[in-house]
């Protein structure tokens, strides 16, 4: 059983299931289920990554460090990923995470064409 099927029945169905919908109604989003999380990624990477844990729906964002400036409710320490915890569906607050998520997917796009500039110039340094 996948994480998705055990979220889609389990005691945070309802949260889980509105905001995969909130997530798809991007276009440019899609849904991976696996089987430790349910994860959201765009072209460009991963927007979010989604999983019940005890007593908490979890929210874990791909480019949270980034976004925690903007977002200071995110939480976390590490290098990357930043979380939104959530233990009901009053905790949702959708215009706040639509905006999280169009802030992601810019960063998404950002950080693609700064790799792809990166690999441009050294090339062009290579072919002198």
């Amino acid at each position: 059983m996948t994480q998705y099927e055990i979220d889609n029945r389990g005691a945070f169905a309802e949260l889980f299931q509105a905001i995969g919908k909130i997530l798809l109604s991007f276009p440019e989003i899609t849904e991976v289920k696996n089987a430790k999380q349910t994860s959201y990624r765009d072209t460009y990477g991963m927007i979010i990554m989604m999983r019940s844990r005890g007593d908490l729906l979890v929210l874990a964002f791909g480019k949270g460090a980034k976004l925690q400036e903007k977002y200071p409710t995110l939480e976390g320490t590490g290098k990357v990923v930043r979380h939104l915890y959530f233990r009901s569906i009053e905790d949702l607050d959708e215009t706040l995470l639509r905006k999280m998520i169009e802030e992601s997917i810019i960063l998404n796009m950002e950080a693609y064409e700064i790799k792809k500039l990166r690999c441009n110039q050294r090339n062009q340094k290579s072919a002198l």
